[in-house]
């Protein structure tokens, strides 16, 4: 009687690791789609940290000419073209006046201690169980020393 009972349990290992396989791919491939988004966050960050370090400085060779929107934009451009980012994908608001941090601030070019910032945020095309995609997005404000 029990030779029969064995015998009717034949394949179901097979069938256990069936599943046990299943989920431990799913489990990978997130963590893997979860990593890169968290990378990509960290690439946007940098730049848009690299833009507003470069909206805060005054031009070199010791004069008080600040850098314009465009110029801003190219450098957070190009930080993302290095992190092998699509700029065109991201978009860019830059503050060279944040009334938020403090309303009596004149825009960065014209005095000293006011918050310039930028914002980068872009769309992250998540592949993980037809999640869809998320916004990430950071801000980064430095406040103008000259």
């Amino acid at each position: 009687m029990r030779r029969q009972f064995r015998h009717n349990e034949k394949g179901a290992e097979l069938i256990e690791m069936a599943f046990v396989i299943l989920l431990f791919v799913v489990l990978m491939v997130g963590v893997f789609e979860f990593g890169r988004a968290y990378n990509i966050y960290q690439n946007i960050t940098n730049a848009a940290r690299e833009g507003a370090r470069f909206a805060v400085a005054p031009a070199r060779g010791g004069t008080i000419n600040y850098p314009s929107n465009s110029e801003v934009r190219g450098a957070i451009n190009n930080y993302m073209q290095s992190a092998n980012l699509n700029p065109a994908s991201a978009t860019v608001n830059i503050q060279l006046n944040n009334q938020n941090v403090d309303p009596s601030c004149t825009p960065c070019s014209a005095g000293s201690g006011c918050a310039c910032g930028t914002r980068v945020s872009i769309s992250y095309p998540f592949s993980f169980l037809f999640y869809g995609g998320v916004n990430l997005s950071t801000t980064v404000l430095m406040r103008n020393e000259s």
